[in-house]
């Protein structure tokens, strides 16, 4: 059940599955819904800047991670194909490039907000969007402008996707898929397979111990480092010690390590990795996750610090056990008010896998199998295609 305060997980959550079950109609609207409530909600977090380092990140709206932001419009784009769209497809491709262009200028600005309005006298560092071209957009782009007959546009496009894999290498560390080049004039009909596998990742909470020293709040975890280890807070006195918990992103269990595509003629052929959708979460999170360690870490101290005031006034006016029970309590409160926030959507694949093949005209029927880490055959299922000129000629799928 979806609190009011996780409208939008509803939303990212009923779209991806009405995409899984092909109502493409609802699913974009409730995408739609979804991308108009990030806007909505990003809008309220710039005037409420102050009030968000004051309140714990559970009890705000959940506001959507980037990478949601980001693939909403990827299958949206899908979406349109499946409608005969190809405009409306095209709109939201370039969605996903004005997204990515805006990314680094956003993390720009609240790491300048955060470094004024925080306590903690640290420069926070406006981390560098290093996601700012997707391999999936750009193929997707390239091949509607194949279909429309667009072939220098095409090109442009099939030089972005080997782009994107040159110049990222940190998000797309395994090689790019051989494609065909839409300006090879004896290509034929092209079959285009596009398989979305196992789930992206969750949410798990990361406790962090904060010790203080004069005028210095001293960071530590078990088993990671942060950026953040010494922060500077004017004031502070020795020997505090107080605990908070962040999220971090997880992944799933694999289901799916192989996916093959067979045709009626016999010829069988492996999808090959375009994108790494759960890569992509993790590096758009790490852009994010000094500012929560600080907007949690300055929240807990503050906090902390409230409560051992309180303790010491208790101590002054009551009894010894009225004192130490109020202790207790209010040492209590600050921690459970600094819980990660682990809310996150549930149905956005962890990978996009493709292939093509050079196919005749006319209806081919193929069959999709997908293999487990270990080799077992876990699903297949057969899909029929009409394939003509001046058409995407696409297939998708997904499995996990």
């Amino acid at each position: 059940m979806y609190k009011q305060k996780e409208r939008l997980l509803y939303y990212l959550d009923a779209g991806m599955l009405h995409h899984y079950q092909g109502n493409w109609q609802q699913s974009n609207e409730l995408l739609q819904q979804a991308e108009d409530a990030i806007q909505e909600l990003y809008t309220k977090s710039v005037i409420r800047a102050t009030g968000s380092m004051v309140l714990n990140d559970p009890t705000l709206e959940y506001s959507g991670e980037d990478y949601e932001d980001i693939y909403i419009n990827v299958f949206k784009a899908i979406n349109y194909l499946e409608l005969g769209n190809r405009d409306a497809a095209m709109v939201e491709v370039r969605r996903v490039d004005d997204k990515l262009s805006l990314l680094e200028q956003k993390y720009a600005r609240l790491a300048k907000e955060m470094g004024t309005e925080s306590k903690a006298k640290v420069k926070l560092k406006s981390s560098r969007g290093r996601f700012h071209s997707s391999a999936l957009a750009r193929y997707i782009s390239m091949l509607m402008y194949d279909a429309n007959g667009q072939m220098d546009d095409a090109r442009i496009d099939y030089d972005n996707v080997l782009y994107a894999f040159k110049s990222q290498p940190e998000l797309y560390p395994f090689p790019a898929p051989a494609l065909i080049h839409p300006q090879d004039t004896a290509k034929g009909n092209v079959l285009r397979v596009i398989s979305f596998v196992n789930r992206g990742p969750y949410k798990s909470p990361l406790e962090m111990h904060i010790h203080t020293s004069k005028d210095l709040l001293i960071l530590g975890t078990v088993g990671q480092t942060s950026d953040l280890d010494v922060i500077p807070w004017e004031g502070i006195d020795e020997g505090y010690y107080f605990k908070f918990s962040i999220p971090t992103l997880e992944e799933r269990s694999a289901k799916v390590a192989r996916v093959d595509v067979v045709l009626s003629d016999g010829r069988r052929q492996s999808l090959n990795k375009l994108e790494d959708m759960s890569l992509v979460a993790r590096k758009s999170f790490e852009l994010k996750e000094p500012m929560i360690i600080l907007k949690s870490a300055s929240r807990t101290v503050l906090k902390g610090l409230a409560a051992k005031e309180a303790k010491k006034k208790a101590q002054e006016k009551s009894s010894d056990l009225g004192a130490t029970l109020l202790g207790l309590v209010a040492d209590a409160a600050v921690f459970l008010s600094e819980d990660a926030d682990l809310r996150i959507s549930q149905f956005f694949p962890s990978e996009a896998l493709i292939t093509e093949l050079v196919v005749p005209e006319g209806e081919q029927s193929l069959r999709l199998e997908y293999f487990s880490p270990q080799g077992k055959l876990v699903h297949s299922e057969t899909r029929n295609l009409d394939i003509a000129p001046n058409q995407p000629n696409l297939i998708c799928s997904w499995y996990f």
